[in-house]
């Protein structure tokens, strides 16, 4: 129970130092990556998570989540669900690609890799990949890359596509 303690006071301090920063992702990123390096330089066990602590982590994650959802979002859906539907078609087979290359030649299963290249929602995602075990890091690691990508490249990306619509 110690080192639980010690993983969530760690945890508590890096999503401190981040949402500080205003970094993306904020508490939760940076609670996951000062876990991962504490737990990198020191010799710290994985200490089992009692299933009440990730019932209510779960459940909170669930109910921020579904507090994004506003009745407003139905007006938009209607005026744009063909665009919206061809352009889920088109993430969700790239996903299936990319999960069929993880699965191919890095050596993921068929559950951790469809996880890992997924889009969605990391809090939904890693909230899913809690339940894949051993794959659940390599999860991610996947979407954090993902998210730090999208971030770090949306100005050139919006620069991009401004001068593509005047072409």
């Amino acid at each position: 129970m110690t080192t639980l303690i010690t993983l969530f006071a760690v945890g508590l301090a890096g999503g401190l130092v981040f949402d500080y920063f205003d970094l993306p992702g904020g508490p939760m990123t940076g609670a996951m990556l000062a876990v991962v390096i504490f737990k990198s330089f020191g010799s710290v066990s994985t200490p089992y998570m009692p299933h009440w602590i990730r019932y209510l982590v779960y459940g909170c994650v669930g109910v921020i989540v579904g507090n994004m959802y506003s009745p407003g979002m139905l007006n938009v859906v209607r005026e744009t669900w063909p665009i919206m539907l061809l352009s889920t078609f088109i993430i969700l087979a790239a996903g299936l690609g990319c999960a069929w290359i993880s699965m191919r030649f890095g050596g993921m299963s068929a559950g951790g890799a469809y996880l890992a290249t997924s889009p969605g929602g990391f809090n939904a995602i890693m909230a899913l990949a809690g339940d894949a075990g051993a794959e659940a890091p390599m999860v991610m690691v996947y979407h954090l890359v993902r998210i730090y990508a999208i971030v770090l490249l949306s100005p050139l990306i919006a620069k991009l596509l401004t001068i593509m619509a005047r072409v």
